[in-house]
């Protein structure tokens, strides 16, 4: 929307002067910047101001879209989407209505302002956001009108449905392929919401029109034409408000940055899961009380999308230890000084009915550097996952805990594991145990049931996997936070009932319905 380059010096004047610069001072200690790259917060807000009341009356204002635009040294450019439902640490604390000190994203604008949603995500990131530019509904749908309208690309859902083609909330009414739109239908098509079922897919719609608005902003055909200039710098001027740092020049160094970028720009999405028990979640739609449904950002996918966006010798933010999973069924006291490799789990058994998750377990468990025999079994159904362990293994079991997202510590013994299946000769070295699909090196067997297996349980620590479990993570580290072990959850770390994965969320739609 800013990449307008080569204008003539009076029609940008005009749009300069309609801007509003506002003196936003962000609190407290932020990121260092990287020498050569800039980092933009595109804010698209809710307010109605200048609709006339055509799309009602919200209380405050909230992000409707937040997208970090990085703009690198090398020229490229890398748009970075967050879920308005995501749930975060409000910057500062003290402005967060909830007791927990958390909002959903879209929260944060009205409960903190500019100032501390710019704080909030710098504390999630460790990007340093050199500028702001926000623009309202409004000034969105002039904008669109002023290039004439956009073409986007309308497919099924995942699911193969078709729902998508209207939403009774956004007014939104399309078809199967290609759809022109005006200022009026663009809004629609990016605000909505019910019909499609899953944040990030609508992340996906606004991605793809930002593509093509971008595209049809840039193209000779409006920077060729005086008419379309003026139409455009006015809409975009008199909806903009922009932090007091992007003056005339640093406007015309945005614009010229992005608009080089050309084919070197991506579109990424900050991966999230719908939230789980382990994260305070009620319910199979991820509501946490007092915040209702959220999505939970699936931080190792976040950080392999950060690592190549910070400055160099600057390390990936740490995790809130009050947010951290594991952390609760850790304690509220530091972790033990112990390694892994002192830590000997004795067994793993499966409570779910997903096979094979003992032994994808114990993977995770061994490249995190955890020892013992491990031994796979299946035992009777549980909802969460504990730990069981002797008190004299107490630290060991709390260093285990922090692997285990809401994990619970038991000291004591564990259920006994159920016996396998002994239908035919060599049933019982598979059968219906935990081990299929495990590693060549994990002991997946029934002998986990016999005396051995019950003595090696009753003397070490042992993981009951429970309906909870959703993999492993590490905790209070920069490195990369998920093992293997990640996919012992049915498809990606990132997904919803939608079937939306990291992969998917990492790229817009198609922006054209034609190979």
């Amino acid at each position: 929307m800013l990449a307008c380059t080569s204008l003539g010096w009076a029609a940008y004047r005009h749009f300069d002067d309609a801007v509003t610069r506002e003196n936003w001072n962000i609190a407290g200690t932020r990121p260092v910047g990287a020498v050569g790259a800039e980092n933009i917060l595109l804010l698209g807000d809710d307010s109605r101001e200048g609709t006339g009341g055509e799309y009602g009356t919200v209380d405050g204002v909230r992000s409707d879209t937040t997208i970090i635009v990085h703009l690198a040294r090398d020229g490229s450019a890398t748009l970075l989407s967050f879920p308005r439902d995501m749930l975060v640490p409000v910057l500062p604390r003290g402005k967060a209505s909830a007791h927990d000190g958390r909002a959903k994203l879209t929260e944060v604008l009205n409960l903190a302002g500019v100032p501390g949603l710019v704080a909030t995500l710098e504390s999630i990131t460790n990007l340093k956001i050199d500028h702001t530019i926000s623009i309202d509904l409004a000034g969105f749908r002039a904008m669109t009108d002023a290039v004439g309208g956009v073409t986007v690309c309308v497919t099924p859902l995942p699911d193969g449905s078709t729902r998508n083609l209207h939403d009774i909330m956004s007014g939104w009414n399309g078809q199967l392929g290609e759809n022109r739109l005006d200022g009026r239908s663009a809004l629609a098509y990016v605000r909505t919401r019910y019909s499609l079922g899953d944040e990030r897919l609508r992340i996906l719609r606004q991605q793809q029109f930002l593509d093509r608005l971008l595209q049809a902003a840039t193209s000779a055909g409006v920077l060729t034409n005086p008419a379309k200039i003026s139409a455009l710098l006015g809409a975009v001027g008199s909806s903009l408000r922009v932090d007091s740092g992007l003056d005339q020049a640093a406007l015309l160094g945005l614009a010229r940055r992005a608009s080089q970028a050309g084919r070197q720009t991506r579109f990424l999405t900050v991966p999230t899961r719908i939230a789980l028990p382990a994260d305070g979640a009620i319910d199979s739609r991820g509501t946490v009380p007092p915040h209702g449904a959220v999505l939970i950002a699936d931080q190792a996918g976040l950080d392999r999308i950060l690592t190549p966006l910070l400055p160099a010798g600057v390390t990936l933010p740490t995790a809130d230890p009050e947010s951290t999973p594991g952390a609760a069924s850790a304690g509220a006291a530091p972790l033990p000084s112990v390694p892994s490799s002192s830590v000997v789990v004795s067994a793993v058994r499966n409570a779910t009915q997903r096979t094979g998750l003992a032994a994808r377990t114990v993977d995770g468990l061994r490249a995190l550097g955890f020892t013992g025999p491990m031994t796979t079994s299946t035992t009777v159904a549980a909802d969460r996952t504990e730990i069981y362990y002797p008190p004299r293994l107490q630290d060991q079991a709390r260093v285990l805990a922090a692997r285990l997202p809401g994990s619970r510590l038991v000291a004591g013994t564990a259920p006994a594991p159920v016996p396998a299946p002994t239908s035919g000769a060599g049933a019982g070295a598979t059968g219906s145990t935990g081990g299929l699909g495990g590693s060549a090196g994990t002991t997946a067997t029934s002998s986990a049931s016999g005396p051995a297996g019950s003595a090696a349980g009753a003397q070490g620590i042992v993981v009951v996997l429970g309906a909870d479990f959703r993999g492993l993570t590490t905790t209070g580290s920069s490195s990369a936070r998920s093992t293997p072990a990640a996919s012992a959850t049915p498809g990606d770390a990132a997904s919803a009932i939608t079937g939306i994965t990291s992969a998917a969320a990492g790229t817009p739609a198609d922006t054209s319905c034609t190979p």
